[in-house]
Formats: C-alpha cells, structure tokens, sequence
C-alpha cells in the first residue's frame, strides 16, 4: 500500500490555493518542472488524474475535488503531529519586533496560540517604528519583524 506523502500533499495544495502551477512552484521553493513532477507522483498514488487542462491552465478533476479536503485534514494531522511531538521540545527566546498596529490587532491572539504550542520559548515582544525595527532586525537584535512596507 502506498502513503500520501505530505510533501506531495503540500505541492498539491498550492496548486490548489494558487491556481498555478508555476505560482504553486514559487510557493514550495520548487521548479514549475519538478511540480509537474510531484503532480504526476501524486497521480500514480492516487490512481486517477487529479489536475486536466482548463482553458489556459489547470484545473481539478472530480478526484482532484475529492483530495483537497483530504489533504488538508491530512496536512492539519501531520502538523498537530508534529507539534505535538516536537514543538513542545522547543526552548528558548524569541523576538519580535513589530509596529502598534498589529500589536492591537490579532497578535495577541497568535502569540497566546504559540505560547500553549511552544511552552518553553520565552518570547520577547518590542512594539516600534518599521524603519527602527528593520534596523534591529538587521542587526540581529530581532529574529521576526513585523512591520510595514515603506513607502519609495
């Protein structure tokens, strides 16, 4: 019996979420080729086609319908998996930097969700201005800013 590999599973779901091959490409870090690839892997596992020309691209077949919910409850299992298993391994310190408009946003929210995933990472949050916390970011004083797109 074969397994649904997650990797293959991941590059399916780009196409999926992105409508391209190519955007799905950029998306996993991977060549347009080597997605055909993982496409055409992922058809043999499965026994039918997933993906049919449409129009002037790709489009889902019936059974490539059928996979994505699949998928992604797959994809959901693996990483709660994961967490489970590894992220509460995870130690140490974490900085974020970012301005106070996210901060009053759904940061809170996010940051409380990674505390209970990650209880051993103490984080460290420095609310300020973008081009001050790019520079600290830069300078390693930060390992994540979030911050807004300055203006050329």
């Amino acid at each position: 019996m074969e397994t649904l590999d997650p990797d293959l599973l991941r590059t399916f779901l780009a196409f999926v979420d992105s409508g391209s091959l190519a955007q799905a490409a950029a998306s996993v870090g991977r060549s347009p080729s080597a997605v055909t690839t993982q496409m055409q892997r992922l058809e043999e596992i499965v026994g039918e086609p997933l993906l049919a020309p449409q129009g002037r691209g790709r489009g889902l077949t019936p059974a490539g319908e059928d996979l994505v919910g699949h998928a992604r409850r797959i994809l959901a299992a693996h990483r709660e998996a994961w967490l489970a298993l590894k992220g509460a391994r995870a130690a140490g310190r974490v900085a974020i930097g970012t301005t106070q408009d996210f901060a009053d946003s759904g940061l809170p929210d996010l940051l409380r969700a990674f505390a209970v995933s990650h209880p051993r990472v103490r984080i460290e949050l420095r609310v300020g201005r973008s081009a001050e916390l790019a520079q600290a970011l830069q300078s390693g004083g930060l390992d994540l800013a979030i911050v807004m797109r300055q203006a050329a």
